[in-house]
């Protein structure tokens, strides 16, 4: 019952929405983003929206994967950041940046050389993979102002600097949705491109997006403001003891995101309406999940610096505070989105049938939320901060390939329905909130990975 109130005690909740607000901010702003294209694109019809669902999860990826990156990054910036060691937060960057920038290579590679291919995994008839391709060929062009734009925010959160990304982001979003107006429609006198207008005006307001933050950055010389010397005055043992905590976090969201993005190739054997419901209601779920997300990453920041201060008593007691208040923000969303996901739906011009699939599968997914909380919470926000990032890496990708994965395609196998292949995939999070629990209470998670780069 102590630490029950303790989790929800007015100092103790100011200091967590302090720090969650402008994260979650950020992430809705980012979601909205995602949501009025959904919604735009869906004007054009179920093919356009299936199209776009399909590319965007080549982008899903990457994302996932800087993800990956940037908490393994993070791991070490926060801890770095609690003693005040600028000299170390600015060689994490270089690591970071080194890292992103060979995998953002990869993928617009992909996306420029091999489109109708990477497309074709996600839908299968002509039409969609046709307008995915042409999507995914222009969006390919802004992977890598995307990468380095994921990893400054994530530096500037780490160095208590939370509203210089939010604020970025609401640009983007003003950039988006008025390219969208003028290239998908063709108002004002501009051509009416169609998926491509959507595309070209993600492109252009992820690279203003990326400009903004890049010209605050230097020109206030946050801490993020290094130059290339300090970024790369790294030698071999840095390398390698950077590699020991942050490659169990990389290899755990590419494994994580491969198998998560599986599940959108189940998904669309269940046929295009299928993928698209798909497409909707996670963009509804996400749009509300954004404070919840907005939380972990508090927690994982209030953690790591903790931890880096060698505060262990200190670093459990949050742990356990956060594990209470995660799953009753995860409730509340999913309280939330079943009662306004009525108004949302209406946005959309598809078939009845594909509204009745995305209905299911967002009062399905809002009953889960705070079970997904809990697990996100434990996973990223304790294990991995905590410096704990193998185990966070084994639980993560373990319950994803032997239970999400396996059980998704059985289902579709099978012939289950669209909502009880969602429910198959559950399984996922169900298995990890379980295990991660038990491995919280054995309070073996606290590692000082800061201390061994000094």
């Amino acid at each position: 019952m102590e630490r029950v109130k303790k989790a929800f005690e007015p100092a103790f909740l100011r200091r967590v929405f302090g720090t969650a607000l402008p994260i979650a901010a950020q992430f809705f702003i980012a979601s909205a983003v995602n949501l009025i294209d959904v919604v735009m694109i869906g004007r054009l019809g179920e093919d356009s929206v299936a199209a776009a669902g399909a590319a965007n999860q080549i982008f899903f990826l990457l994302t996932l994967m800087l993800f990956g990156i940037n908490s393994g990054g993070s791991v070490f910036l926060s801890q770095f950041w609690g003693t005040q060691d600028l000299r170390n937060v600015r060689r994490t960057m270089g690591m970071m940046y080194a890292l992103g920038a060979v995998l953002t290579a990869v993928f617009t590679a992909g996306a420029l050389l091999a489109p109708r291919f990477l497309v074709g995994f996600y839908v299968h008839e002509p039409s969609p993979v046709t307008l995915g391709a042409d999507y995914l060929r222009i969006v390919g062009f802004s992977y890598p102002v995307t990468a380095l734009s994921m990893i400054l925010a994530m530096v500037c959160r780490c160095t208590g600097d939370v509203s210089l990304p939010t604020r970025a982001s609401m640009l983007s979003i003003v950039i988006n949705v008025g390219g969208n107006a003028l290239l998908i429609y063709g108002l004002l006198g501009f051509p009416a491109l169609g998926l491509r207008g959507a595309a070209i005006a993600t492109a252009l307001a992820r690279a203003a997006e990326c400009l903004v933050m890049v010209v605050t950055i230097y020109r206030k010389k946050l801490p993020a403001a290094a130059g290339l010397r300090e970024l790369f005055d790294i030698d071999r043992d840095f390398v390698r003891k950077y590699a020991r905590t942050a490659a169990p976090v990389l290899l755990n969201e590419v494994l994580w995101s491969v198998g998560a993005s599986l599940y959108s190739v189940a998904y669309g054997m269940l046929g295009t309406a299928a993928l698209a419901a798909v497409q909707i209601a996670n963009t509804a779920i996400q749009l509300l999940f954004v404070f919840t997300r907005g939380m972990s990453n508090a927690c994982g920041i209030f953690i790591g610096r903790l931890v880096g201060a060698g505060d262990r008593e200190g670093a459990i007691d949050h742990s356990y505070r956060f594990a209470l208040l995660m799953p009753a923000a995860g409730l509340c969303t999913g309280l939330v989105m079943a009662a306004v996901h009525p108004l949302i739906l209406s946005l959309y011009h598809v078939s009845a049938e594909t509204i009745l699939l995305a209905r299911t599968l967002i009062l399905i997914q809002s009953a889960q939320l705070a079970f997904k909380a809990l697990a996100m919470c434990l996973v990223v926000a304790v294990f991995r901060a905590g410096g704990d990032t193998l185990f966070a890496c084994l639980l993560d990708t373990g319950t994803v390939w032997l239970a999400g994965v396996p059980l998704a395609f059985l289902g579709v196998f099978l012939g289950a329905p669209l909502w009880g292949v969602c429910l198959l995939i559950f399984s996922d999070d169900l298995v990890k909130v379980i295990i991660g629990l038990i491995h919280l209470k054995k309070e073996r998670w606290v590692k000082n990975v800061s201390a061994q780069l000094q």
